[in-house]
């Protein structure tokens, strides 16, 4: 039997209850980047607790596009640990993960795969790049500055926005953070990217179009805004800990 080769590229997609949004998603990741990596590509979707027809639909997608795998979780995990548990089985020699909502299209998206040419992470960057659509409510505007103040100056991330939901790493860059990583939930970025830094890995942040996405959000600032500040004392203890 011949032994199926490793793609080059691994998608990750986590999906909380995501049977309207998901299906454009998955049909313009997979046909953008077939283009460059035909059977080379994995897109696996993270099933996290899903009571929804999110399975249905996304069996839907895999029947156009045989690139696209599941893997389900029958408790939710939260969405960093959705995306941890899919680049634990992603077998690509280059690994991103992506939202569901389709907010980072998907050429925007290989801008941050092309950055692995030169780079072992790549981080988008909607604070650099341009917001199509409708704006953010100010709420959420207020509470992104204060946020991305606050990570700076007390985790020492350098970076314009950690919060996005689309990163790229190359395999060995992830393999080695990936045991160091806590966080499971909204603060799994910042854990991702405090490690990355202290293990000396090169960053690099890659503006993109986005679309603020109301319709469909998980992101709720009353319960998600206190957990994420109260995660950053946990990662600067561990930090300080070494």
């Amino acid at each position: 039997m011949t032994e199926q080769k490793a793609p080059d590229l691994s998608i990750i997609i986590p999906a909380y209850n995501e049977e309207h949004r998901i299906l454009p998603t998955l049909g313009e990741y997979a046909a953008q980047f077939s283009r460059t990596y035909g059977d080379a590509l994995e897109i696996v979707v993270v099933l996290n607790g899903c009571r929804d027809n999110t399975r249905e639909v996304v069996e839907e997608a895999a029947r156009v596009a045989p690139q696209i795998r599941i893997v389900e979780f029958r408790q939710a995990l939260g969405k960093g640990g959705a995306i941890w548990e899919g680049l634990a089985v992603a077998r690509g020699s280059r690994l991103a993960f992506v939202d569901a909502d389709n907010m980072v299209r998907a050429p925007e998206a290989e801008k941050l795969i092309r950055a692995l040419d030169t780079h072992d992470v790549a981080i988008a960057d909607r604070f650099s790049g341009k917001e199509v659509g409708p704006r953010q409510p100010p709420l959420r505007r207020l509470i992104s500055t204060f946020s991305r103040r606050w990570v700076r100056l007390f985790l020492g991330l350098p970076y314009s926005d950690t919060q996005c939901g689309a990163k790229a790493f190359r395999r060995a860059a992830w393999r080695a953070v990936a045991p160091r990583i806590v966080e499971r939930d909204w603060a799994f970025d910042l854990d991702v990217l405090v490690n990355v830094r202290h293990l000396g890995f090169s960053v690099t942040e890659v503006p993109v179009r986005w679309q603020h996405i109301v319709e469909g959000s998980k992101v709720q600032a009353w319960r998600d805004v206190p957990k994420t500040f109260l995660s950053t004392f946990r990662i600067r203890s561990r930090m300080r800990k070494g």
